[in-house]
């Protein structure tokens, strides 16, 4: 049965019972309110009734691929982790690709699974952003970045940037006409601890970041050969 709840509310979609059992467990005792689901069916009833802060979803799935109900949660604004044994570059790069939050590999740490939903749920509430600039909106032309709500509009249309492509966005737009190598913003937004393979992550989110901010061309945020990137700001803006 579900609850109304002020725990943070977390989905566990994943086909083994084992899995979900552990993570239920572990979760439940941290004062966390959990669901699970083996399948996307069930994953979408359970999400329309539980309207959770965050998902975690394993990739392959009995009825359906777990990153398209990546790409579906996303849109409504839910954070999502990707839980899976998919090792491979190119799989992690599609679940960021389709809006994954993070992504861990198993078999995995229960104490790093809860670190990482700590920090998601932290960054999502404004709790610890690393950007040394003041909480001011942030107004070029008809986009609007709002670090207050952790939001950003393009023609009064909220966007669905996940936590880690505003915080971007964020850095890049309050230090704009500077070069940043991708090691740099690694450090500003992502912190000093993570995978080889995150510079790759910076390209995939500045992909889609352009997407969403209809700047497929490159216009504002510019890609600076052999260097990273800057975001382009005018001095009349």
């Amino acid at each position: 049965m579900i609850i109304n709840s002020p725990q943070p509310k977390i989905l566990i979609v994943d086909d083994d019972p084992a899995i979900c059992q552990l993570i239920s467990r572990f979760f439940s005792y941290n004062n966390y309110h959990i669901e699970s689901a083996a399948d996307v069916r069930t994953a979408r009833q359970l999400f329309q009734k539980l309207s959770p802060d965050l998902a975690i979803l394993d990739v392959n799935l009995p009825d359906e691929s777990g990153f398209s109900l990546c790409k579906e949660i996303r849109q409504t604004g839910t954070l999502v982790l990707m839980l899976t044994c998919m090792t491979d570059t190119n799989y992690v790069l599609e679940g960021f690709e389709q809006g994954a939050d993070d992504y861990l590999t198993k078999p995995f740490n229960l104490e790093i699974l809860k670190a990482k939903i700590a920090a998601l749920l932290k960054r999502r509430d404004g709790g610890e952003v690393n950007l040394n600039t003041p909480n001011n909106c942030i107004t070029i032309d008809e986009l609007t970045i709002d670090p207050n709500r952790c939001e950003v509009t393009l023609n009064q249309e909220v966007l669905p940037l996940t936590s880690l492509e505003f915080e971007l966005l964020y850095f890049l737009a309050t230090h704009p006409n500077r070069v940043w190598e991708r090691s740099d913003l690694i450090s500003a937004v992502w912190g000093d601890h993570h995978e080889i393979t995150v510079e790759r992550k910076v390209d995939v989110h500045i992909g889609q970041i352009r997407k969403k901010i209809n700047d497929l061309q490159g216009q504002r945020i510019k890609t600076i050969r052999g260097r990273g990137y800057m975001f382009e700001q005018s001095q009349s803006e």
